[in-house]
């Protein structure tokens, strides 16, 4: 029995529809459904009873990745353009900055992930108190895995402010920028760092400065690791780890090559742990043994998901 689908379901627009181009003696259908790209050569085109019938599925499945990158890739944009539109509006009513900012970052964040195809289990609970969350980097979708379970501004490289939509949205959402080879930047991190857990905003920052492949980490800068201890907050060290290597936004690669390649992929799976509460002068050292062993004792053979 060939696969069927009613056509009143596939007639739903945007997030599930069809489309259609003929060739030759039959079709070629993409059929995008709740972010799912499905490709099929029809050699019968049947409304009777409004339903498809679709014999030689997977003809063009080579493709399939390729087209759920480019229509992720435009629905990242449309959302982000759309929230960066929300915000401006609220700015003009006379919202307070700080609050249209979060409120674009949590609605940002309740569409995004699973549209991506973001699939990470979670260990551990976050603290839901004044906190500075410390975590592992591998690639640049670290924040939003964490950031779905808890509320903190990220502090991030300068140089993503030149990435397309992902800076501005990433501005508009509380993200302290600080260029690391200058130490007057650095200095005025630290300083917005302090000031924002004085205040009861917890942060999140990625203390290696970079991104790796792992297992294991890169030494970790202690700078906001004092501001934790001077503003009497605790440290909770969050250990991120992806099935797939090739999540790793590493060397030489480029966002949108990269996003475009990682992005192919069905499901992105994952976990994200959260460890104890660290209090003290040495949680930097603390919350990196604490996310290496954590990285150690997950170290299996690499999953690789297929494109179907």
């Amino acid at each position: 029995m060939p696969p069927r689908f009613p056509h009143p379901e596939l007639s739903v627009f945007p997030y599930n529809f069809l489309i259609l181009l003929r060739v030759n003696q039959g079709f070629i259908c993409w059929h995008v459904s709740e972010g799912s790209l499905s490709i099929y050569f029809l050699n019968r085109f049947i409304l009777a009873g409004e339903v498809f019938y679709l014999k030689y599925k997977g003809l063009l499945c080579f493709m399939q990745g390729w087209f759920r990158s480019v229509f992720r890739f435009f629905y990242f944009a449309f959302t982000t353009c759309y929230g960066i539109a929300g915000f401006a509006w609220a700015v003009i009513k006379g919202t307070p900055k700080e609050i249209a900012g979060k409120r674009f970052r949590t609605n940002w964040l309740s569409r995004i992930p699973h549209r991506l195809g973001l699939r990470m289990t979670v260990e551990g609970t976050p603290f839901k108190g004044t906190c500075l969350y410390v975590g592992n980097h591998i690639t640049y979708i670290d924040p939003i895995v964490v950031l779905m379970h808890v509320d903190a501004n990220v502090v991030a490289k300068a140089e993503i402010l030149r990435w397309p939509l992902v800076g501005y949205g990433a501005y508009l959402g509380g993200t302290i920028f600080v260029k690391r080879e200058e130490k007057s930047s650095r200095t005025e991190a630290a300083n917005t760092i302090s000031e924002a857990l004085h205040d009861g905003n917890s942060i999140l920052v990625f203390p290696e400065g970079t991104t790796s492949a792992g297992p294991g980490t890169l030494p970790f800068r202690p700078r906001t690791f004092e501001a934790a201890f001077l503003a009497e907050v605790p440290v909770q060290p969050i250990a991120i780890i992806y099935d797939d290597p090739k999540v790793a936004y590493i060397g030489d690669d480029t966002f949108l090559p990269h996003f475009f390649r990682l992005f192919k992929m069905k499901y992105i799976f994952g976990r994200v742990a959260f460890g104890p509460l660290l209090y003290g002068e040495n949680t930097c050292e603390e919350a990196r043994q604490w996310i290496e062993t954590k990285q150690m004792k997950s170290v299996v053979k690499p999953v690789m998901h297929e494109l179907t």
